[in-house]
């Protein structure tokens, strides 16, 4: 759902920018994990400041329980004499499993990689691949802050716009056959309006943080839209499903339901005395998004 969100200009150009800052660092720090430190720095990417810090500290312990589990098993096989196989699998299962066990479970991909890195591509002695690796997640973890920070925190309102904009258009567009009974399409509007209105919360948040409060009301105002948004998408299933129930013709409300999209006053529709109620809570909530515009 995210990504059907995203402008693939802004998560190419942050995952460039992102890239080249950690390369940056990487020659100024002297850290020769560079496949490391860019790839990390990618995953951490995100639409604000906020979750790019979650992501990069999940990817943090997740690097740590991951190195902890490749040292250990280093530490084993060489006292041992063991091959690769079957130390690396075990390593990897081993790291992939304490993540979920530690509840930081989105940290698994960068878990089971530092562990790969750690069996797989040892650098002189256990430690010392350790703090390579470690140094590489923290260039990456402040590469994607600085790009996460310069890139969206100060494009927020346009990019939260864009998002609005793109899934009250598809709303808009699954409104007749929702109303048609296509359950399908109604789930996936409801899951676009919830992974965006936790987009805006999380933003909300973070702006409460930096103590934003002029672009703190301007986000708000998003976060109202979409809950607007859902509840007409509610009314809409409602109003099929009422039809069903009182036997009423699809044929004498459906015109109704193409009128929401272009309402007319001089054209307005009256449905029957048992759908008033319903209509009433649709033509107001149309009314306040008309009242209330998107901007930005």
């Amino acid at each position: 759902m995210e990504s059907e969100l995203s402008n693939p200009i802004f998560i190419i150009l942050k995952a460039t920018l992102a890239c080249t800052v950690a390369l940056m660092a990487d020659y100024w720090l002297g850290n020769p994990d560079h496949v490391s430190s860019t790839f990390v720095a990618v995953l951490c990417i995100s639409p604000t400041v906020l979750i790019g810090l979650r992501n990069a500290w999940a990817q943090i312990l997740g690097s740590l329980v991951g190195g902890v589990w490749g040292v250990s098993w280093l530490i084993f096989a060489d006292n041992f004499h063991l091959p690769l196989l079957p130390g690396l699998p075990i390593a990897v299962g081993l790291a992939v499993a304490s993540t979920f066990g530690l509840k930081i479970q989105s940290g698994y991909p960068v878990a089971a990689f530092t562990a790969l890195f750690m069996v797989a591509v040892p650098q002189n002695t256990p430690l010392l691949t350790f703090e390579t690796r470690f140094l590489a997640l923290f260039i990456a973890a402040a590469s994607s802050f600085l790009i996460n920070a310069l890139v969206s925190a100060m494009l927020y309102q346009r990019i939260y716009a864009r998002r609005v904009k793109k899934v009250e258009g598809f709303i808009e567009s699954i409104l007749i056959s929702v109303f048609q009974g296509d359950q399908k399409l109604a789930d996936q509007g409801f899951a676009l309006l919830n992974v965006l209105q936790q987009q805006l919360r999380n933003t909300l948040f973070e702006l409460k943080m930096r103590h934003a409060w002029e672009m703190h009301k301007d986000i708000n105002n998003f976060l109202v839209r979409t809950q607007k948004l859902s509840y007409l998408l509610h009314l809409i299933l409602d109003l099929g499903f009422l039809c069903q129930e009182e036997n009423t013709p699809a044929e004498t409300v459906q015109p109704f339901v193409q009128w929401i999209l272009n309402p007319d006053e001089e054209r307005f529709i009256f449905l029957p005395d048992h759908l008033l109620g319903l209509q009433k809570r649709i033509v107001s909530v149309l009314k306040d998004l008309k009242e209330n515009p998107l901007s930005g």
